[in-house]
């Protein structure tokens, strides 16, 4: 009887991968993306085939193998997954473009450093959202007070910088970001291809539609742009509706505040940073940024750098320089303000967090 190439190709791969412990690599030549184990048969067939953008990507391949064989997701399903996703490096977002990162929607002048940044952020549309927000949603805010000891103004904040109260969500399908930049070489693809794998879990346990959900270029979802990867770490259900729901405000709102306490946040240090004076209009003498920690003491004995009202925080404090077109602006970050740096590993965006936060509640209770 005469065999055909396809099966005798694949039994050859059948042989070699029960005889070694070595990865197999598929012949250069050879097409793979028709290549699908069936169920409960262990036999090799035509039944399963990826295409589209993802066509023959064997790193793909053998991720839904192992998504099936692991936490035993339906194979055909995720064969039409990823069939449907689409690169984006070949989708052009002329939005993502500007200066800014964040959209179409901001125009930023020349300026300080600082001044940049914080201009993409803390303006005067997103204050007044953040207090049509704080109003709508004070009770949950107020709740999550109560169980997690982080204030309002700082969940406020994170949601300002993030999403702007929920005005972008992100223009991406996450399902292509995340299956991009896990299988085409991106530098990170290892990370990525870990955020690719708990998205999927993720959507999943929260009965999700995974085809449809949209995020941000590095795949962050919802109100409070959590990665898959914290989204199952972090998240809650604070309405106890039964369903976790990043883009639902009470749930994000939960989950920030879950984020903060999981990673150190103390509700008895009521001060995220002080401003501190210091002699002339730009500062060099020492190392600046949230990672720094120096006592009060030294800095006021040896440079004549002290807070510019009472600080109560007597712990070391982060020396915070923020670059203004004429001078440095000096601050003294408290541990809280280190906390706020775990959900985005910058000095900037901990400052935008915090001044955004404190711009609202200032405008809520006008003051």
């Amino acid at each position: 009887m005469k065999i055909n190439k396809l099966h005798s190709l694949t039994l050859s791969l059948l042989l070699l991968s029960a005889c070694s412990t070595k990865k197999v690599e598929p012949p250069k030549d050879t097409n793979l993306s028709t290549i699908g184990i069936e169920e409960n048969s262990g036999v090799i067939s035509e039944a399963i085939e990826l295409s589209g953008h993802f066509a023959g990507n064997y790193k793909l391949i053998e991720f839904i193998e192992r998504m099936h064989n692991e936490h035993k997701f339906d194979r055909d399903y995720l064969y039409k997954l990823f069939s449907n996703a689409k690169d984006i490096n070949q989708v052009v977002d002329r939005c993502y473009a500007n200066s800014s990162g964040k959209g179409c929607a901001i125009t930023i002048k020349p300026q300080g450093k600082w001044d940049k940044y914080r201009a993409m952020f803390i303006y005067e549309r997103n204050i007044d959202r953040g207090v049509e927000f704080w109003a709508e949603h004070e009770n949950t805010l107020n709740r999550a007070y109560q169980v997690y000891g982080v204030l309002p103004e700082f969940i406020i904040g994170i949601l300002g910088v993030e999403t702007a109260y929920g005005v972008n969500f992100g223009k991406k399908k996450v399902i292509d970001v995340l299956t991009s930049k896990a299988m085409l070489g991106d530098r990170r693809e290892d990370f990525y291809t870990d955020q690719l794998e708990k998205y999927l879990i993720m959507t999943r346990q929260s009965n999700l539609d995974p085809a449809i959900l949209m995020g941000s270029n590095a795949g962050a979802m919802g109100y409070g742009q959590f990665i898959a990867s914290s989204y199952l770490r972090f998240a809650v259900d604070f309405n106890e509706d039964g369903v976790i729901d990043l883009w639902n405000a009470d749930d994000a709102i939960g989950s920030i505040a879950n984020y903060f306490a999981k990673n150190g946040w103390d509700s008895s240090i009521k001060q995220v940073a002080v401003r501190a004076k210091y002699k002339g209009y730009r500062f060099n003498k020492l190392k600046t940024g949230y990672k720094t920690k120096y006592s009060l003491y030294k800095l006021r004995k040896k440079y004549h750098i002290v807070p510019r009202e009472k600080l109560y925080y007597k712990g070391p404090v982060s020396l915070i320089k923020l670059p203004k077109y004429n001078y440095d602006e000096l601050w003294l970050g408290t541990h809280n303000f280190r906390v706020i740096t775990t959900y985005n590993h910058s000095t900037f965006y901990g400052m935008a967090v915090f001044q955004l936060g404190e711009a609202v509640k200032n405008r809520r209770y006008g003051r």
